[in-house]
């Protein structure tokens, strides 16, 4: 794309509420005098991979291109994906640290907590071998007391992952590949409000919201698909609208 087409195309459709397809198509006509279907899918394409145009939801654009959301990954939860991929070959999981959160929060929280979700029937052969490792700061039971921080151990929280969760793949600078949230995982999470994030209240909950929305590529589609899942779709929908465009909310 030569950069005058470029610029002229950012140009107008920078600043504006995330477009239709329809509207792209329209806009191409205008310029171009003539789009075929097939090339528009291309020009598409071929924009999205240059990383001049986002896709927010399906058939729905923008070309405020946030960056994607990759968290640091620590020691610890690096060191616990190691030890569960190299015992439970093939099996899914996700690990995080809830201090992930203190980017998105108002109110810092100084306590660690890794939050590690698998499928429910290997959380007390998962345990036993944490133990085994070494790690026994650890419960799978959230409806109980939650671990505390002893200023020795990182308390562990073994979760049932749902199924078709979304997930992401992080590679760390020595080459491992550990299976973190994806973003739109952890703000669902969060506001479906199991014990294990009860210190988040309403406002802060909200906050967290809003500064996600502002500093990241958010994948609407995603969201509301595994909200549904979690049974708070129609609940975040109402408070999503405070701070996205209507044509992303379903």
């Amino acid at each position: 794309m030569k950069q005058r087409i470029k610029n002229q195309f950012i140009d107008y459709f920078k600043g504006r509420a995330p477009f239709s397809r329809q509207e792209l198509y329209d806009y191409y006509l205008d310029t171009e005098g003539e789009m075929k279907e097939g090339t528009l899918g291309w020009r598409i394409y071929d924009l999205k991979k240059k990383n001049i145009l986002r896709e927010v939801r399906k058939g729905w654009y923008t070309v405020d291109v946030h960056p994607f959301y990759n968290p640091i990954i620590d020691p610890t939860v690096k060191e616990l994906a190691q030890l569960f991929t190299k015992n439970f070959r093939d099996t899914r999981y996700c690990v995080w640290n809830l201090t992930w959160l203190n980017e998105f929060t108002v109110h810092q929280f100084n306590f660690e907590r890794i939050i590690f979700e698998i499928e429910k029937d290997l959380q007390e052969s998962f345990a036993n071998l944490l133990g085994d490792n070494g790690y026994n700061n650890v419960v799978w039971d959230v409806k109980g007391p939650l671990p505390r921080n002893n200023f020795k151990e990182i308390p562990i929280v073994l979760l049932p992952l749902i199924s078709r969760a979304p997930v992401q793949d992080i590679t760390t600078d020595d080459g491992q590949s550990v299976v973190v949230p994806t973003l739109e995982k952890i703000l669902v999470d969060i506001y479906e409000g199991k014990s294990i994030f009860r210190f988040l209240q309403g406002a802060e909950v909200e906050r967290v919201f809003e500064h996600a929305v502002e500093r990241y590529a958010i994948n609407y589609a995603t969201l509301f698909n595994y909200a549904k899942r979690r049974g708070k779709e129609p609940e975040l929908n109402a408070l999503l609208s405070k701070y996205v465009p209507d044509t992303l909310i379903k």
